[in-house]
């Protein structure tokens, strides 16, 4: 059975069979209406460790580091102003302030996960898949 932690550096990891996988993100396959089944375990590079049929099998603090994980993925934080934009190594770091704190958004282009929806307002995606809304008000 698959194990979720966070690392030091709150980075979601997973080990399965004895293997460990850094920087995995939690996706919930179809049908929607049911929330807590069919959650694919997926490395940064997009490929499936496992499928977790129903998250109630997994033990308690994997549980709740799943239920965390997909709390976060579904909500849309607000940005409310960009500290910095800097390259470290191959990733973007994008500093800002949101409606939940100061935060650091990584991802693996600069502009590639920044789509309008409005002339003044924007969806950011970060590599986890998290989602960010930008507006220039």
């Amino acid at each position: 059975m698959v194990q979720l932690v966070r690392n030091s550096e709150g980075i979601l990891e997973a080990e399965l069979e004895g293997k460990k996988y850094s920087h995995v993100k939690l996706i919930r396959k179809f049908p929607f209406t049911m929330p807590d089944q069919y959650i694919s375990v997926r490395t940064q590079e997009d490929e499936e460790v496992t499928l977790i049929t129903n998250i109630s099998v997994l033990e308690e603090a994997s549980r709740r580091e799943a239920e965390q994980e997909l709390q976060a993925y579904d909500m849309i934080t607000q940005i409310l102003n960009v500290i910095s934009i800097k390259r470290s190594e191959d990733l973007w770091l994008w500093t800002v302030d949101t409606d939940y704190g100061r935060m650091v958004v990584r991802m693996n282009e600069r502009f590639e996960n920044l789509h309008p929806l409005s002339p003044s307002r924007w969806i950011l995606t970060d590599i986890e898949g998290r989602r960010f809304t930008l507006s220039n008000n």
